[in-house]
């Protein structure tokens, strides 16, 4: 994390305390509660301390919401001191990336673990009211150079531990919150390949680490933001990934750096976890702002945890272990997913119930309650959502317009109107990669406010649905004036399954589809489907309109639009040859369509990369539509084709 620096000149001096020892016992793996347990919580866990949980982006120089919550931790540290004492405070800066030389260390300009310490987060919390103990504690082993205070090595030194023993709460700033797990942990992994990327599945705690343990324990209080806020989760602590390989990939133990050539920025987690003083769910940072959404979602269902929490720059979600209550405090607020009802194949989900909720509001744990503060509505707005809207790059890709709040767009236009549906989806990845679609539906339990929270929205992120359609039938030798079955192919040219093929408003014949395995059309697959129709002589146009809903590849619902594909073919009415003879040619090939855009379309089906997901970007006749009011086929003589407001926007 950068650092706005406060420039004052205090040098560096090693503040290590040496404090009266104290009998420490390193402590064994932290146990996790069972998150999938909802019930009524007890009137005391038997847990002390609170957890304060900062999404990211504080400053000493943002004097409204950061000061808030500063002011906040140093409350609560107060609390534990006791009346007349001044609180002591031990920060870690471990997460930073250790200083390089001495210059480096002293140069307030700087950002990593020794200036952090013992000048930025010092100087701000003393402004504040408390005493700071710098942990001289750096995720590298040795001394990066001579006189170095700050090395993993004092996570063993008994002097080191007992002066944070001493402290009425512990302060973890930003940075890679990996670095804390190998700071402050002896962990090992299933075999050397893992531990070299950090896949640990088991670790115990230092010295160092108890005695942070024993703050909380002892009723003292823990902050954190950024990496300070990953850090205090329990079990399967997120350590990195993009939004777009993270959802088209999923999950890997471990963690990379991101700039890999080959690996790219994969969603990874440590198995063993964080430090655990956060149990209620897997846990993020700088969330909404950056939509991470997906991963989270992601992540928590390959784990197996019920709920997924995220918090938002300048706000802390602040948790008090004993009640299993929380409550928001700052400029904007907190995120609850509920993946416990979620309906999955790996690659798309629904079913997610998705609550946002700001300052003042708070939440029961045990029960997933959420109260909202302000004027709590229920039901649809009375807004009318603008017909150009459209949310074009939901989740803000580098490769696109890179915008923020992709998916809080969505919502802020949903909530407050008319609708109960709306989308928005991925910028086109380009070569042979898909595009997702986020649906947001709203519920019977859906509550909201004018100030931005709500509860129990339906959240489905999936690939987007696609369909083509090319013809079976001879249209250019179609008998005029007599009924004919024109045939058509349709392909599933998108990522999600497809149920329920209807051909211009007609169901497809059942046994068209009997020979499916549950009757849903997979991606790379076709049915034949037809429609009776009677041509005049000559040449004239038909136009075809194909619908299908979207589901898992189980085909279970994934409650989104339906897939829609629109094309005009040509056809030629021929007369009877027992009328004498064909009038109007002799062609006998099948005359390609001219798609909605006036291209001409054969009828080719997407192709797949590698076996990844089907390709579904390239083609935009093969497009979802969003909104469709209802399914007509277009006879002769219309060249119309029906589409509904697509949810893609630019904002």
């Amino acid at each position: 994390m950068n650092h706005q620096k406060i420039r004052r000149s205090l040098g560096v001096t090693a503040v290590v305390a040496s404090l009266a020892a104290t009998s420490l016992t390193v402590g064994a793996a932290t146990a996790f509660a069972n998150e999938g347990d909802a019930a009524a919580p007890a009137a005391d866990t038997g847990k002390k301390g609170t957890v304060v949980m900062i999404g990211g982006a504080i400053s000493p120089n943002d004097t409204e919401y950061s000061s808030r919550i500063m002011d906040e931790i140093v409350r609560l540290a107060q609390e534990h001191a006791g009346e007349g004492k001044r609180p002591l405070i031990a920060v870690s800066t471990a997460a930073s990336t250790p200083a390089a030389n001495a210059e480096e260390a002293a140069d307030e300009d700087e950002d990593n673990a020794t200036i952090n310490g013992m000048v930025y987060y010092k100087e701000w919390f003393e402004r504040h009211g408390a005493d700071v103990y710098p942990i001289p504690v750096d995720v590298n082993p040795g001394l990066d150079y001579p006189g170095d205070p700050y090395s993993a090595d004092n996570a063993n030194d008994p002097d080191v531990a007992a002066a944070i023993a001493a402290a009425d709460g512990v302060f973890f700033g930003g940075g890679d919150q990996t670095n804390y797990v190998r700071a402050f942990m002896d962990c090992t992994g299933p075999d050397a390949a893992a531990e070299a990327i950090h896949a640990y599945t088991t670790c115990t705690d230092t010295p160092a680490m108890a005695a942070i343990r024993s703050v909380v324990d002892s009723g003292g209080v823990t902050g954190g933001t950024s990496a300070g806020l990953a850090i205090q989760q329990g079990k399967d602590m997120i350590s990195g990934g993009s939004l777009y390989q993270s959802w088209a990939e999923g999950a890997r133990p471990g963690w990379y750096s991101g700039d890999d050539p080959e690996i790219g920025d994969p969603l990874t987690y440590i198995p063993a976890g964080g430090f655990g003083f956060f149990d209620e769910g897997t846990m993020d940072s700088h969330f909404a702002r950056r939509d991470r959404q997906p991963r989270v979602i992601r992540l928590a269902i390959e784990t197996g945890h019920d709920l997924a929490f995220g918090v938002e720059e300048k706000t802390a979600l602040i948790v008090d272990r004993a009640s299993r209550t929380g409550r928001v405090m700052g400029e904007l607020g907190a995120t609850m997913l509920d993946v416990s009802d979620a309906v999955s194949d790996g690659q798309n989900v629904s079913g997610v119930r998705y609550s946002y909720f700001g300052d003042g509001s708070t939440i029961d744990f045990a029960s997933r309650k959420i109260s909202l503060a302000g004027d709590v509505k229920t039901g649809p707005g009375t807004a009318t959502i603008p017909a150009d809207w459209a949310q074009e790059d939901i989740w803000g890709s580098g490769d696109c317009n890179d915008g923020i709040f992709g998916t809080m767009s969505v919502v802020e236009q949903l909530v407050p109107s008319t609708e109960s549906r709306l989308s928005g989806i991925t910028c086109d990845a380009g070569d042979g990669e898909p595009r997702f679609v986020t649906t947001l539906n709203r519920t019977a339990d859906t509550q909201w406010t004018n100030t931005g929270s709500f509860t129990d929205l339906e959240i489905t992120i999936a690939n987007e649905a696609a369909l083509q359609v090319s013809p079976v039938t001879n249209l250019t030798a179609v008998v005029a004036g007599q009924e004919s079955e024109l045939a058509f192919t349709v392909t599933n040219t998108g990522g999600t399954g497809v149920t329920g093929v209807t051909l211009g408003g007609a169901l497809a014949p059942a046994h068209d589809l009997a020979s499916m395995a549950n009757e849903v059309l997979l991606p790379g697959q076709s049915v034949t489907v037809s429609t009776p129709y009677t041509a005049k002589l000559g040449a004239q146009e038909f136009a075809v309109t194909v619908t299908a809903t979207p589901t898992t590849t189980a085909g279970a619902p994934l409650n989104a639009d339906d897939a829609t594909y629109a094309q005009t073919f040509s056809v030629t009415g021929v007369k009877n040859s027992t009328d004498g003879g064909t009038d109007g040619g002799t062609d006998t090939g099948t005359t390609p369509g001219t798609g909605a855009n006036g291209t001409t379309d054969n009828g080719a089906a997407g192709g797949s990369k590698d076996g990844a997901l089907a390709h579904t970007g390239a083609d935009t006749n093969a497009a979802w539509s969003y909104g469709l009011a209802g399914l007509a086929l277009v006879l002769a003589g219309a060249a119309a084709t029906i589409f509904g407001r697509r949810s893609r926007a630019q904002r």
